[in-house]
């Protein structure tokens, strides 16, 4: 008897992805032919030196750039060719970002920064309530529940990346 496993759908599905940018009369190729398949639970690294693509890579995958040519499904939608207020619309359902300098509202607490998101949720509105309970939730995951009402720099760098953590699993 023979069995067969077949993977599920890849989370992100992206096929010769390119990013070319016009700098006056030159043009940069700043990505050529990226392919890749990520599936659910996969990890992985992207390494290169500097300059081969991988912010711009970073950017096209993120939602935050849309590739000059390729197709890129994300989740099983599309993506490659949607407008500004949509990618919006990605990103704050379907992707969260950990962004190496943490980004964190220095006048909001860590609670109400991991509550942003939140606002924008278009598809979910919950109430101010609702809100606040999931952000508590989501910092006690993270081992941050004690730490609610402080602001960013009244943390720790560690601390200060746990709340971006946070704030980017939030939805």
């Amino acid at each position: 008897m023979t069995t067969t496993t077949t993977l599920p759908d890849p989370v992100i599905d992206a096929e010769l992805l390119t990013k070319t940018y016009k700098l006056g009369e030159h043009e940069v190729h700043a990505l050529q032919g990226a392919t890749l398949k990520i599936y659910p639970g996969d990890l992985l690294a992207i390494m290169g030196p500097s300059g081969s693509g991988k912010s711009t890579l970073m950017n096209i995958l993120g939602c935050l750039d849309r590739p000059t040519d390729g197709e890129y499904h994300l989740d099983g939608e599309d993506v490659s060719q949607l407008d500004r207020n949509d990618l919006a619309i990605v990103r704050n359902l379907k992707i969260g970002f950990v962004f190496q300098s943490y980004n964190l509202l220095p006048r909001l607490s860590a609670v109400k920064n991991v509550m942003l998101p939140l606002l924008y949720n278009i598809e979910e509105r919950l109430t101010e309530a609702e809100r606040y309970e999931r952000g508590v939730a989501a910092l006690a995951a993270v081992g941050l529940g004690d730490r609610l009402h402080h602001r960013p720099n009244q943390m720790s760098g560690g601390q200060q990346q746990r709340v971006a953590i946070a704030r980017a699993l939030i939805n």
